[in-house]
């Protein structure tokens, strides 16, 4: 499968893309911590962290039995750094109205 297929159906999920947006404030976080934010089961989001992390949108590090996540920065994936202001943008603009594209009823 095409690499860029397989990061767009790992942002397909809305739980991943939410995900990333609480790794987008902070350097790294342990998964039990982004479970207790997002009221989700612990082995949901291991699971979907580990989607993030096999299309290299996330980074995980093991540290006295605790798994911790953080985004991938590096460079030579600068498509992470467009996919990253994309969600930011996501969730710090206010709603738009896009009532005005629906054809108007006759």
């Amino acid at each position: 499968m095409d690499f860029l297929v397989k990061i767009f159906k790992a942002l397909a999920n809305e739980q991943r893309i939410q995900l990333l947006r609480l790794l987008l404030g902070s350097e790294e976080k342990e998964i039990s911590e982004l479970a207790h934010k997002l009221s989700l089961p612990y082995k949901t989001v291991a699971r979907n962290l580990k989607i993030l992390e096999q299309t290299n949108l996330v980074n995980s590090r093991r540290w006295k039995g605790m798994v911790y996540y953080s985004l991938r920065n590096e460079p030579g994936l600068e498509y992470n750094k467009l996919l990253y202001d994309l969600i930011r943008k996501r969730f710090t603009r206010p709603n738009i109205d896009l009532t005005f594209l629906r054809k108007r009823e006759r």
